[in-house]
């Protein structure tokens, strides 16, 4: 049986499919980032764009199943991101970088609706509605925006100089911040990576309070102990979220993270699989769209030798 080959990335880089895989990769690191500063917005509806253009341009000329998954989950970011890029991209007075993009058109047609939604919501409400309408308008005007903790600025300092410096900032973020339950989650790994389990526990306590619920908190903290290296820690966050029958997608989908972080690529296959198989039955169709998308990038890589754990 002849078996077909596809090209690899670094030979198909100048090529539609290439450009469309490093698009992907592009808007992908943007979109499962736990901030968002300007220039990744800016980058993220540029990456967007380049998106749209190569799967017209690759068209019925290859198999793009994979790249398809994930392109769904990069334009579902952007639907639930829209408020808050427009928002970043105006505040940072980036738009005329971005003014041409039809991703930033889209991202303002959505903003726009919602804000029609929530007047529109609020008039049907009746008492006050035009007083509470004038006040939203007037809110930005009245109210400057108020600073907020540098998240993504940790995430980078993690990814290019190290879990030191990351932790240095994590902890200057919390002296400014010390309310902020993302700051405080953001220590609390960073410590415990740092050998420093009870702050760590003292800092977790605190984001756990804060948390809008158990599963979104232990979530979130095994995504971050994946990214700090923590990979048994991470695993032990996912069999919690697996023995509930409410967070068995959310627990699959960690899982899949920690094993593909591992080196395990049949155990992260099988595990999004099941991820993406929770959340269809649970009636979770952008946690399915995420495992089918993070599927079809283990699918899509080549299959690597296990990685120790740091």
């Amino acid at each position: 049986m002849k078996v077909e080959r596809r090209p690899s990335i670094e030979t198909t880089a100048q090529t539609p499919l290439g450009r469309l895989r490093a698009a992907l990769d592009s808007a992908e690191g943007v979109a499962v980032s736990a901030g968002m500063s300007a220039d990744d917005a800016v980058s993220f509806l540029r990456a967007c764009d380049m998106i749209e253009q190569c799967i017209s341009e690759v068209g019925a000329n290859a198999d793009i199943r994979p790249e398809t998954n994930r392109a769904d989950f990069v334009r579902e970011r952007l639907r639930v991101n829209a408020e808050a890029i427009v928002r970043v991209i105006r505040r940072a007075d980036r738009v005329g970088e971005v003014e041409t993009c039809r991703s930033w058109v889209r991202a303002l047609a959505i903003a726009s609706d919602r804000r029609a939604r929530r007047v529109r919501r609020l008039a049907v409400m009746g008492i006050g509605a035009a007083a509470l309408i004038a006040a939203l308008m007037l809110l930005p005007v009245i109210v400057p925006a108020q600073p907020a903790p540098a998240i993504g600025a940790i995430s980078r300092l993690l990814a290019n100089e190290g879990a030191s410096a990351a932790l240095d900032l994590a902890r200057a973020e919390y002296e400014r911040f010390p309310n902020d339950p993302e700051v405080a989650l953001w220590r609390g790994v960073l410590e415990l990576r740092a050998g420093d389990p009870a702050a760590a526990e003292n800092l977790f306590e605190q984001a756990r309070q804060q948390a809008a619920g158990e599963i979104g908190f232990l979530f979130e903290r095994g995504t971050l102990l994946i990214q700090v290296g923590l990979l048994d820690a991470a695993e032990t966050d996912a069999a919690a979220l697996i023995a509930r029958p409410d967070a068995q997608a959310e627990g699959y989908l960690l899982l899949g993270s920690v094993r593909e972080a591992r080196g395990d690529r049949n155990g992260a296959i099988a595990a999004f699989q099941q991820a993406a198989d929770r959340a269809a039955a649970a009636d979770k169709p952008h946690l399915e769209v995420i495992a089918k998308t993070r599927l079809g990038m283990v699918l899509q890589a080549l299959p690597a030798s296990s990685a120790p754990e740091r």
